[in-house]
């Protein structure tokens, strides 16, 4: 059974802070989840007003932590940054009946989309190139997220998973 998710990307845009740290983290995270090493170079596409909520309880991939070193934005990630990070598998859809893209939601233990279910962060190993600020666009997940979220994801960053109401 496939879910079919809607949203907008965000029109105000990230912080610009995936496309340069990405090139260090993801190669950290791919020596556990090597489906997701060549998606380091596009940063990430930020997803919100997602229709219906996506519950991130459950996911594909939850890795160990891993320490990376942030590249930008050490006064707030630190140097040597132990993290966590969780992955969904999806067709992206975007624009809204435009082609679609192998891609992955990822739930970084650190970031505050991982906890909410709002919003996700998307990554691929391909240029999208209709994803553009306050594009409407279909995430579909077509299998079951059968890995439990770990106990203890979130705790070292003062995070805890609240589902949404009706989600």
């Amino acid at each position: 059974m496939t879910i079919t998710i809607t949203g907008r990307i965000n029109p105000c845009g990230g912080e610009g802070k995936a496309c340069v740290n990405y090139e260090v983290m993801i190669p950290a995270v791919a020596v556990h989840f090597p489906d997701v090493a060549n998606c380091d170079k596009y940063g990430t596409i930020n997803v919100i007003e997602l229709n219906p909520p996506l519950r991130k309880s459950h996911a594909d991939f939850w890795t160990p932590q891993t320490t990376w070193a942030p590249v930008i934005g050490t006064e707030i990630l630190g140097k040597n940054r132990p993290e966590a990070f969780g992955f969904i598998k999806i067709k992206f859809e975007c624009p809204i009946g435009g082609p679609t893209y192998e891609a992955w939601i990822i739930l970084p233990e650190g970031h505050g989309y991982s906890y909410r279910d709002d919003g996700v962060e998307i990554i691929a190993s391909v240029w999208v190139p209709g994803a553009k600020r306050g594009e409407f666009c279909a995430i579909h997940v077509d299998h079951t997220l059968s890995v439990e979220r770990p106990d203890w994801f979130g705790r070292r960053y003062g995070q805890r998973y609240i589902p949404a109401a009706g989600s």
